[in-house]
């Protein structure tokens, strides 16, 4: 909703999104400071959500920006993650968010203080609860150690699941749930894509290697074996994905981006797909073979 590495957004678009992604039952809303060069998401999801904050759960991220050149810049600063804080309840319109992140560590900055700030939200009442994003396994304990942590998100997918492997061991234990995103992999697992599809040269997916050559013969592979699936129960390939990621451990939150209400009525009908330990085993096969 940004648009800034999607084409075609539009806000119309998105407020009406997000209507309807509340109309379908889903209720959690992930944002960030740096999501739009001056804030486009924030704002967005504040009109969309006129007379109905009650009805969403928002989290929000900070510690990274954009500066005059539209270069990314991360800065896990205390001030700067208070500052970034404040700003974006302005920008939503509210008191609160449910869920404070730091979005990425800050390599010039000790992770101790950045979570430190983190939990200062917290102990503002700016946010509900704390969590951190993009973490490593010894910077998930580090941060934990400072910073009373409820969720870490990660990027999790058929094809990238190093993250829950490194990560599961050391929250299983604990009270820390986790949010992936990149779960269709800029929509390469919503199964839309053929594998004679022919990409705009300006699609920034064709940066990412599992959209070109034999990595995207392999991927094609396997959502052939997703579209079986998705055939006999009548359902879509996206949501076939999602229930998979819906069961993994500790996985309490599934993101994933959608620019129409249509996108994400068809997504919220996963909530209606229960797949069985032969399917479950089918799919797992088909990752083994091509991931």
């Amino acid at each position: 909703m940004a648009g800034i590495t999607s084409l075609d957004v539009t806000d119309v678009n998105s407020e009406a999104t997000i209507r309807e992604a509340i109309d379908c039952g889903i209720d959690f809303l992930d944002t960030a400071y740096s999501y739009g060069y001056d804030g486009r998401s924030d704002r967005v999801i504040a009109k969309a959500l006129q007379g109905r904050r009650s009805k969403v759960k928002i989290a929000h991220k900070v510690g990274q920006s954009w500066n005059e050149r539209r270069e990314r810049v991360v800065d896990g600063r205390p001030a700067t993650l208070l500052k970034h804080a404040e700003e974006c309840l302005r920008r939503l319109n509210t008191d609160y968010v449910d869920l404070m992140y730091l979005h990425s560590p800050d390599p010039q900055i000790s992770l101790a203080e950045s979570a430190s700030a983190i939990q200062e939200i917290v102990n503002r009442g700016w946010a509900r609860y704390a969590g951190v994003c993009n973490v490593n396994g010894p910077q998930a304990i580090e941060f934990m150690a400072h910073c009373e942590t409820s969720a870490i998100q990660i990027p999790f997918n058929m094809f990238q699941q190093n993250a829950l492997r490194e990560l599961l061991p050391i929250v299983e234990n604990r009270n820390v749930r986790l949010v992936c995103y990149w779960v269709y992999m800029k929509g390469l697992l919503a199964g839309h894509f053929e594998r004679n599809h022919q990409f705009s040269p300006n699609d920034k997916r064709l940066t990412y290697d599992i959209y070109r050559g034999d990595a995207w013969e392999r991927a094609q592979n396997l959502l052939d074996v997703l579209r079986a699936i998705a055939l006999a129960k009548n359902c879509t390939v996206s949501q076939i994905v999602m229930a998979w990621t819906l069961l993994q451990p500790q996985m309490d939150v599934a993101l994933v981006g959608a620019k129409t209400p249509t996108q994400i009525s068809e997504t919220a009908g996963v909530m209606r797909v229960e797949l069985s330990t032969e399917e479950m085993a089918r799919i797992e096969n088909g990752i083994k073979a091509n991931c």
